[in-house]
């Protein structure tokens, strides 16, 4: 009869894991008003399912940067010569991405407030950001600072803002195994200093930050290290959730475990302390499945936050102080079920320090 479906799901959500984070979907925003072109949402596989002349000759320039790290779908939304993102917003409502960016300087703030209005905790899939010069303080929200770059082959530099949708692919397209750290870009041979108070601000100052520098290193140009732009570190957000790959991870599980309990559970059975347990092993299994890929260290855990449930029960009148924990799990308090988990995301190898003793 071979394991529940349930369990296969999960197991096939921890197998995949690497590769599915790797083919993130990207939603660029572009101002466009090409005559005779009347959609205002398109999503594309392959640089070559584009259309050229559905866009101008600059937007078409701005959005093939956005394929090159091969990214498993790139969603244009379409609003317009002077839209806003006002106008983006009907249609985003409808497009599925995990990183969304705009090439423009004066829709960059509006991005950021639209993301972090969006990002409820009702919300599965998380949306995250890639903007320029912005301080969110928010690990969803992913800032560049560096003004401009200079492409190979091309004498005029390029605003930031438009090599956007490049970046943002690479962010896409990261595989969970690794991280943007020192990902090279062999498509630009200058990059602009990052400029404050009248001062060159150093990639590893800007890092702290919150800011993702771009940096030459020797001959190589590489994003300096991929951090976001939270800085407030206060109650169940820790320091390790400035970086860009942890996020991913804790985005990735939030929402595996979320589509799967949706799929398999809410509505489906009753709320037994036997079903509970059943639910709680899956996840469990899942954990197991990503530790095997690297990506959670050993030794998560899952079980039923027995703590959650006496408060729950406490809080209608119900005393439980004298009962067991075994007699509280199978107490199962109206369609709620309590889950407490423990786990280590494990971040990309990124730092050496080696001590040479010349003997």
């Amino acid at each position: 009869m071979g394991l529940p479906e349930i369990t296969i799901t999960f197991k096939k959500l921890a197998q995949t894991a690497g590769w599915r984070s790797a083919r993130g979907f990207l939603c660029v925003i572009l101002r466009d008003a090409t005559a005779g072109v009347s959609w205002h949402v398109k999503s594309y596989r392959w640089l070559e399912d584009v259309k050229e002349s559905d866009y101008t000759a600059a937007n078409y320039k701005i959005l093939k940067r956005a394929f090159d790290a091969n990214p498993v779908r790139v969603t244009v939304v379409r609003i317009g010569a002077n839209g806003t993102m006002a106008d983006a917003e009907p249609y985003l409502r409808t497009v599925a991405f995990n990183w969304i960016c705009a090439p423009y300087a004066n829709m960059q703030e509006d991005l950021v407030s639209y993301v972090k209005e969006i990002n409820t905790p009702q919300r599965t899939r998380k949306a995250k950001a890639l903007v320029y010069q912005q301080e969110a303080d928010d690990m969803h929200i992913v800032s560049v600072c560096n003004p401009s770059v200079t492409m190979a082959g091309e004498a005029a530099v390029t605003p930031m803002v438009e090599y956007l949708p490049r970046l943002a692919g690479i962010l896409a397209a990261c595989p969970m195994t690794g991280s943007v750290t020192s990902w090279e870009l062999d498509d630009i041979t200058a990059v602009a200093d990052y400029v404050a108070d009248g001062s060159v601000v150093e990639p590893g100052d800007a890092v702290d930050a919150g800011q993702m520098a771009l940096w030459l290193d020797e001959d190589v140009f590489r994003i300096a290290r991929g951090v976001n732009t939270l800085q407030t570190i206060a109650g169940d957000i820790t320091e390790d959730m400035k970086k860009v790959a942890v996020v991913e991870a804790m985005d990735m599980i939030q929402e595996d475990i979320i589509r799967a309990f949706k799929r398999y559970y809410q509505g489906k059975v009753r709320n037994s302390s036997d079903n509970q347990a059943l639910f709680v092993g899956d996840v469990i299994g899942y954990f197991r499945g990503l530790e095997a890929e690297s990506i959670l260290e050993a030794g998560a855990t899952c079980d039923i936050d027995v703590a959650a449930m006496r408060r729950a029960w406490e809080a209608e009148g119900t005393s439980m102080a004298e009962q067991t924990d075994a007699y509280v799990r199978g107490k199962t308090y109206k369609s709620y079920v309590f889950v407490t988990a423990v786990m280590r995301i494990l971040d990309a190898m990124e730092d050496l320090r080696m001590t040479i003793n010349l003997g």
